[in-house]
């Protein structure tokens, strides 16, 4: 039951977590699929930290590779509910409530840091790049996906009582060439690897990702997709 107090950012957590949406669950194959693909650049790592942990299914992956693991997300509702069922379940995942272009972390902390489905939700996405800087060690990887070639516009929808006009995904921004994620990263980032994100779950899945790909040829439409990246830390402003 929903409190008169409850943040938007609440509502939509505990909407999810007690089921009655099953985006957290569908991403499943998205995060699964970004996990396996940067892999090989985490052996070396200790710590990690995952920025909008949703369900926290990146986390238990992260945790129970051996990684020192820790989250931060915005909602109250979803620090304290996952942080009680960790407990109960012997995981030492550490959660943070707060937003990353607002909240203060320890320096120099960490040796990954995952935005996933994320920077495209904040209003001041260098802001948040800021802080992600100064948490990670020099050579210290940034793993996030980004919306590639999405048409905001398209997705804008107006409250039919306060005329008030919002991205339906709450989106703020999308991306058309990896220049621009090269330039919202800044020169203290080395752009290791990006790619499209695949969810492929049947062969229908296949059929529909080769149908997008003949008419991106055919007819030059540029298709919304998903982008994966893994950018190093060149220096750490902090040190």
């Amino acid at each position: 039951m929903s409190t008169t107090n409850e943040s938007f950012y609440d509502y939509l957590a505990r909407k999810c977590i007690e089921g009655r949406s099953k985006i957290w669950v569908g991403n499943r194959v998205k995060i699964f699929y970004v996990y396996r693909k940067i892999r090989k650049h985490i052996k070396n790592a200790r710590t990690a930290c995952e920025v909008g942990f949703g369900e926290g299914y990146l986390l238990r992956l992260l945790h129970n590779s051996g990684l020192k693991t820790m989250g931060i997300d915005i909602s109250h509702y979803l620090v304290k509910e996952l942080g009680n069922r960790f407990d109960r379940q012997g995981l030492d995942i550490e959660l943070i409530q707060g937003d990353i272009s607002e909240i203060k972390l320890e320096k120099n902390k960490l040796d990954l840091l995952f935005c996933l489905d994320v920077l495209e939700h904040i209003p001041d996405a260098e802001k948040a790049l800021k802080n992600i800087k100064e948490v990670l060690v020099s050579g210290g990887l940034f793993i996030g996906t980004l919306p590639f070639h999405e048409n905001l516009h398209e997705n804008m929808v107006i409250c039919p009582k306060c005329k008030y006009e919002f991205h339906i995904f709450g989106h703020h921004h999308s991306f058309e060439k990896i220049e621009e994620i090269k330039q919202l990263l800044g020169p203290e980032f080395e752009l290791l690897e990006i790619g499209d994100v695949h969810m492929f779950q049947n062969v229908l899945d296949i059929v529909r990702y080769i149908g997008s790909r003949i008419s991106t040829f055919v007819f030059r439409k540029k298709i919304p997709s998903t982008v994966y990246f893994v950018a190093k830390l060149k220096i750490s402003p902090s040190s």
